[in-house]
């Protein structure tokens, strides 16, 4: 079968690395695979370096550094003007995308965001390409603002995929919206017979052995609770010395707090990686204070679970049922949201952290929960109910 998958960019971020690892899953299943990049010039090269690039292609338009320069300018200066409201660069874009599907002949485009959503169903459609939308999120802020585009998305998509409930809310309050359409839940996930990298160690990281390391892998944005997870570590420090709290990620929300809590040695801010996983196996306990409104299936999650790490989360998009096992045990603690748009109860996070160092038979026992609700999350499941999917779409 022949595929295009869309991204916004190959940047670090829970979509963007999802369709490298769903290109390299489908590639390795036997498919042609294509990964169109609309931001090739923000590319993280050392993110694209994690995966098989044999078992895919990767395709968007890429000027030389030169034309890059010169186009960049030129869009500037067009902007400034007036000239041009929309970006050339922008156009030029659209243009090499649509000239690549034309040509292309795909079987089938899987797209992963509202926008690439778009541009894939008003450029699929000349072509008679089918489309099918994955959605993980990005439809709860940008189809009430983006209305007219959401229903020509929906008009023309052959059929949609979805992780958590809520993606599919905004459809579901539209006039327009038909049972008849064909809709899908279906997890997405990660390669559990791959080998997590052990390039680094505790001793590089000034952690000792005897350490209990809390982690949190997320976007540098606020609301991911990276204030939250700081101040409760700081409450139950004082009582447990070997605690350490690593944090993995760049951004506005990691800064200010950087800067601020400089001189806490127990508090390592590591950055940006992309691959987490070999920080993760480091780790005792996963963190994920998150009251991000358009939270749906993190991977950071997935990844915790993976290394066999029990996860404090919240109650958002799909997290409770990711962390449930089907007898009802959960494979760490979901903390509530006191209100929208507000932060998880501090003294709440500290307790549930702090349980795990004060009973080390519980701590043990939800790690085995944890490596247990981690199988639900094989990318070559994904891949083999996707291709069903796209089997029906491509007969009708």
């Amino acid at each position: 079968m022949k595929i295009l998958f869309t991204t916004q960019a190959l940047t670090i971020g829970g979509i963007e690395v999802l369709a490298l690892r769903l290109c390299e899953a489908f590639g390795k299943a036997g498919h042609d695979i294509t990964l169109y990049d609309f931001n090739p010039d923000r590319r993280s090269e050392q993110l694209v370096a994690q995966y098989d690039t044999s078992r895919f292609k990767i395709a968007g338009l890429a000027p030389g550094p030169v034309a890059d320069w010169l186009l960049w300018k030129t869009n500037a200066v067009l902007f400034k003007t007036g000239l041009l409201r929309s970006g050339l660069r922008q156009r030029l874009i659209e243009r090499h995308f649509a000239r690549f599907v034309a040509e292309q002949k795909f079987d089938v485009i899987c797209s992963l965001s509202f926008h690439q959503d778009f541009l894939a169903c008003k450029y699929a459609a000349p072509a008679g390409t089918p489309v099918v939308v994955s959605m993980h999120g990005t439809y709860e802020y940008a189809a009430p603002e983006w209305s007219a585009r959401a229903r020509s998305i929906y008009d023309y998509t052959q059929a949609i995929i979805y992780v958590a409930d809520k993606n599919m809310a905004w459809y579901r309050q539209q006039a327009y919206y038909d049972e008849r359409k064909p809709i899908y839940k279906i997890y997405t996930g990660l390669d559990l017979s791959r080998p997590i990298p052990q390039a680094i160690d505790r001793a590089s990281l000034g952690i000792a052995d005897s350490a209990f390391v809390y982690i949190m892998v997320a976007r540098g944005i606020v609301e991911k609770g990276w204030q939250e997870a700081v101040q409760a570590f700081l409450s139950l420090k004082a009582r447990w010395p070997d605690a350490v709290l690593l944090l993995v990620g760049e951004g506005e929300g990691v800064r200010e707090l950087k800067e601020r809590y400089r001189h806490e040695s127990a508090i390592i801010f590591y950055g940006a990686h992309p691959n987490p996983l070999e920080l993760n196996r480091l780790a005792n306990v996963g963190l994920l204070p998150t009251y991000f409104p358009i939270e749906s299936l993190p991977s950071s999650i997935m990844e915790y679970l993976q290394c066999g790490m029990p996860v404090i989360s919240t109650a958002i998009g799909e997290i409770p049922t990711m962390l449930q096992l089907t007898d009802g045990q959960v494979a760490g603690c979901i903390l509530p949201l006191p209100a929208q748009g507000q932060g998880v109860v501090v003294a709440e996070l500290a307790q549930a952290m702090e349980q795990y160092l004060a009973d080390p038979v519980f701590y043990e026992a939800q790690r085995q929960l944890a490596r247990q609700a981690a199988r639900k999350f094989d990318v070559t499941d994904s891949v083999v109910n996707y291709v069903k999917i796209f089997t029906e779409v491509i007969k009708k």
